[in-house]
């Protein structure tokens, strides 16, 4: 299965902090995802995003919530990283 970051346009905008909780992921899973933003590591991103995305029943089923917050994260982090912007080629 293979899963699109995608939202609406202002999400990397938003005022209110997303929560995500950190405990529940693999240890350095928020630093690995901020170094690939950072170094605006495109493809690592979307990995982690389809890679998390998979796995939303099972961390429904292991804690009290599902995998949104978590994509939500990855998905501003995208969009601080100019992920989404077209590619434009001149001829």
């Amino acid at each position: 299965m293979t899963l699109a970051a995608c939202s609406s346009s202002d999400a990397g905008n938003s005022s209110v902090p997303l929560v995500v909780k950190w405990r529940d992921y693999a240890p350095g899973l928020q630093a690995k995802i901020d170094a690939m933003a950072a170094a605006k590591n495109c493809d690592g991103l979307q990995f982690e995003f389809n890679d998390i995305g998979g796995t939303n029943l099972a961390v429904r089923n292991r804690t009290d919530h599902g995998n949104e917050e978590i994509l939500r994260y990855i998905d501003a982090k995208e969009r601080e990283a100019n992920c989404f912007n077209p590619v434009t080629t001149t001829s």
